[in-house]
């Protein structure tokens, strides 16, 4: 019995890269949403073309035959290159039996190599359990279920009749359930608010208000009946609960309880309220302890929220990943994101913070540059989003109690600043700045009267 190949289509990936010398970086874009990794292709110099595209792809350069053609020859210092045939090259365009099936030669492409990866995965786990190392087994054993289902969901065929989609489409446009409300009159001007299946991105520096519009917006969503999922990697659940907390009473604030500055009568005010906050937090699901992407894919599929918060994306470990750059990671990151709301139905919220050089500029506001990965986020959100705080820069020039939420990519709204009202001792967001201080003289004014601390308190009034 003779060697066994590994699954591989070299047809299908002559047709893709001959495709995309054909017609260049749009049908690379069209080939890129299901070819994720150039190790998806087989055959070596399929594999360097595709290398050489990506880059020209990423660097905004046009892909033709001439253009590859003269970047590889750029190449040909480098041993890798050396043995390329650039007569391979050009016929390879002749190879195409249709463009218009592209993305069955690129799914083909993709799916040969999720199975090559299936079968080495397997075979190292088989190794690693006999070697009785249960953590890396652990690791495999994750990795080989994610790659099994992303087989499931390549073999079957997606094909929808025609009719069942005009009768959802119908159905989405008479109840608008494929639309999930911010709940701020200013954000929802932006784009009407959130489509299922898409993301959107906030960005800004520390100490910006980032955590807390995610704060504001996770409760804004609960109170609309949506079940939220929230994913705390920098700050702890109980932290974050404080701002619950806060945000729901009158006499608190963030710092008295982050240190701890809590007398006998508030901290019986806190207890009568928690009855309540767990009642109206009942459809939330806090994770403050999830490190990969794929744990965090795996809690999306099995809990099925409405919207996804993910606070921050920096500090998602991509495990198994061969790109050294962070960038290229991020850019997965948002790629898997954009998957799983698709596959699930939800939305996403994505914060992610912002390069240094913001503060060193004489205009402090961020702009979509400010992204490490600004091309990827430009490709992939719905609505891109930056908080700003300008009393932090300049006390003087800057309202305390107003916050810039700039919106910089819209693809269905608009794009510009929209000044909200912000307390940040409340933790609280508003619609405008007129709604913040007249909250804040209320309670002012509420802390000027003697509270008896043996009156009964309603949990009800207090959230």
């Amino acid at each position: 019995m003779g060697l066994k190949t590994f699954p591989n289509s070299i047809e299908a990936e002559e047709a893709v890269i001959g495709a995309i010398l054909l017609k260049g970086n749009d049908i690379f874009t069209k080939c890129n949403g299901w070819i994720r990794d150039g190790d998806a292709f087989y055959n070596n110099n399929t594999k360097l073309i595709w290398e050489v595209c990506s880059e020209m792809h990423r660097n905004g350069e046009a892909i033709d035959t001439v253009t590859v053609s003269q970047n590889l020859k750029d190449k040909k210092d480098m041993t890798t290159y050396s043995n390329l045939d650039m007569f391979y090259l050009t016929g390879l365009p002749e190879k195409v039996p249709t463009v218009a099936n592209i993305e069955h030669y690129a799914k083909i492409v993709w799916e040969k190599y999720i199975k090559r990866e299936s079968i080495k995965s397997a075979h190292e786990l088989y190794n690693t359990s006999f070697d009785n190392q249960e953590e890396k087994a652990e690791q495999l054993l994750h990795e080989h279920a994610r790659l099994i289902n992303e087989l499931l969901e390549i073999a079957p065929s997606k094909k929808r009749d025609i009719s069942e989609i005009v009768n959802e489409t119908i159905d989405t446009l008479k109840t608008g359930k494929n639309i999930i409300k911010f709940g701020y009159a200013p954000l929802d001007n932006i784009a009407g608010g959130m489509t299922r299946k898409e993301i959107t991105v906030i960005g800004g520096r520390p100490g910006h208000g980032k955590t807390t519009l995610t704060t504001n917006l996770t409760r804004s969503l609960l109170k609309q009946g949506y079940k939220v999922m929230l994913f705390n990697r920098e700050m702890s659940n109980p932290e974050m609960m404080k701002k619950f907390f806060v945000m729901e009473s009158d006499g608190l604030s963030y710092q008295d309880l982050r240190v701890g500055d809590i007398d006998k009568g508030r901290m019986e005010t806190i207890e009568m309220m928690a009855g309540g906050i767990k009642d109206e937090l009942k459809n939330l699901i806090m994770y403050d302890d999830i490190r990969t992407l794929d744990d965090a894919i795996r809690e999306i599929q099995r809990e099925k929220p409405d919207v996804v918060i993910d606070d921050y994306i920096q500090l998602i470990k991509v495990a198994n990943k061969k790109n050294k750059d962070r960038r290229f990671e991020i850019e997965d990151i948002l790629t898997e994101y954009k998957w799983v709301c698709k596959k699930e139905n939800c939305s996403a919220i994505l914060v992610s913070q912002l390069n240094r050089e913001i503060e060193k500029r004489l205009e402090p506001r961020p702009k979509m540059s400010d992204f490490s990965e600004s091309g990827a986020i430009e490709q992939t959100a719905e609505t891109a989003l930056f908080v700003f705080y300008g009393y932090n820069f300049d006390d003087e020039k800057y309202d305390k109690n107003e916050i810039e939420v700039i919106c910089d990519k819209a693809r269905y709204g608009k794009v510009g600043t929209y000044v909200m009202g912000f307390n940040g001792s409340k933790c609280k967001f508003y619609d405008n700045g007129d709604m913040a201080r007249m909250e804040q003289k209320r309670l002012n004014t509420k802390n000027t009267v003697k509270i008896d601390s043996n009156r009964a308190i309603d949990p009800k009034t207090l959230f």
